[in-house]
């Protein structure tokens, strides 16, 4: 009986070892990648011709100018610095919409302009910081299409304000300020 528990003993010493589950290497550096493509409308960003920023003293407004620079870089998107770009823009869109428009452009509908192009940017943060690749790219798709949407409307805006209100001889209308008192508020 002596003889047969010391081979036992180590039957079981053995046997009582955990068996290591066999992993696959994952290749981090294709996970970890943000992929991007260059969308189309990439390449279709509206340009302000100089006569239209002269004429319309968009040279004076610092912020928009900062703003139509960083889309021309990010455009031409390196995607190794794509959390870089999408960081600095956001912080120009905050700048932007904190300070005061000029007066030909300081209506609700440019303001409204701009935050929509914000909230692109805050989307397209999120899907690099995430690493969805294919979402990144439709939402970078949808921040060019935003951003040409404000500056037609800006084009626009800039071609009413030549028309001469006065013309039925009524008092020019008062237009108010939507930043700092909401049409809708109750104060």
């Amino acid at each position: 009986m002596r003889y047969l528990f010391f081979p036992l003993f180590i039957l079981i010493l053995f046997s009582c070892k955990e068996k290591k589950p066999t992993t696959q290497p994952i290749n981090l550096d294709t996970k970890n990648k943000v992929e991007i493509t260059s969308p189309e409308s990439a390449d279709q960003i509206i340009q302000l011709n100089p006569e239209f920023i002269e004429e319309n003293e968009i040279n004076l407004w610092a912020d928009f100018k900062k703003l139509m620079d960083a889309m021309e870089d990010i455009s031409q998107l390196n995607p190794e610095g794509i959390m870089t770009y999408l960081i600095e823009l956001y912080k120009i869109s905050i700048a932007l919409v904190k300070n005061p428009f000029p007066q030909k452009f300081n209506k609700l509908p440019i303001y409204s302009r701009v935050k929509v192009v914000q909230t692109q940017i805050i989307k397209c943060h999120y899907y690099a910081s995430n690493k969805q690749n294919q979402k990144l790219n439709q939402a970078l798709d949808q921040l060019y299409s935003e951003y040409n949407i404000l500056i037609r409307r800006m084009i626009i805006m800039a071609e009413e304000n030549k028309i001469p209100l006065d013309t039925l001889g009524i008092d020019l209308p008062t237009f108010q300020d939507s930043k700092m008192n909401p049409a809708l508020s109750k104060k």
